[in-house]
């Protein structure tokens, strides 16, 4: 299952490892935090347009795609209303304690900022599924042609914590500390670490298509770097 990042240099040297950007507010974290066990939400009704690939589920454009028999929402918040609505729809209400946050919208329904083509007028969101307010890797990226036409890629689950598996971590300013040292080592200036926005968020650790283990970390700006929250090691997702 993907998960989705728009990257940009956090640094000379962590371009080189990471490529981050500085775009998100801080998350405050509490002291113990679980693992997080996901299996993915099927669709209430399966029919020909939606086809799984490697654990997420597509949902197929035409081909070759044509335009929508109407013109797009005149607002970002009708577009996302809308398909808000079309997930529940397809998939049915959210499980309990998971929501839906969006991170990306574009005024496009091909992933451009405006359309470059006859059949892409529309938008293009990108959701993260979140799970009690923290941001996880499961995520729905839809295209909108006009007010009707979705397509796109859904990684939705069924999200529960793993009992026996909670876990003390390291707070906002533990994590900074252990950026700092990080930086401190490859000889760049530490004022990265007081700078850049630190999200905590859970990732993929173990697992297959249908059901996988999430453990937190702390998001290093929007790209793949981390901060593993336990440990304090450093990775990169992807």
């Amino acid at each position: 299952m993907g998960t989705l990042h728009h990257l940009a240099p956090l640094g000379a040297t962590l371009a080189a490892m990471f490529a981050g950007s500085c775009g998100a507010p801080p998350t405050p974290a509490a002291a113990v935090v679980p693992r997080l066990r996901c299996e993915a939400l099927p669709p209430l009704r399966p029919g020909p347009d939606f086809r799984s690939n490697q654990g997420d589920l597509e949902i197929v454009r035409d081909s070759p795609p044509t335009p929508a028999p109407e013109a797009p929402f005149a607002t970002d918040q009708e577009a996302e209303q809308f398909l808000r609505a079309w997930l529940c729809e397809k998939f049915g209400p959210l499980p309990a304690d998971t929501g839906l946050q969006v991170t990306s919208v574009q005024r496009s329904a091909s992933g451009h900022d405006k359309p470059q083509y006859d059949w892409d007028a529309g938008h293009t969101f990108v959701f993260m599924q979140t799970w009690r307010n923290v941001v996880t890797d499961r995520s729905a990226l839809l295209y909108l042609q006009g007010r009707s036409k979705v397509s796109g890629t859904v990684s939705l689950a069924r999200i529960t914590s793993i009992a026996g598996s909670d876990r003390k971590i390291l707070d906002e300013a533990a994590a900074r500390a252990q950026f700092a040292a990080v930086l401190r080592s490859m000889g760049r200036d530490t004022a990265e670490a007081a700078s850049c926005p630190m999200r905590l968020q859970f990732i993929w650790d173990d697992g297959d298509e249908k059901t996988c283990e999430l453990r937190p970390v702390w998001g290093i700006g929007e790209g793949p770097g981390y901060l593993d929250a336990v440990t304090g090691a450093l990775g990169r997702d992807g």
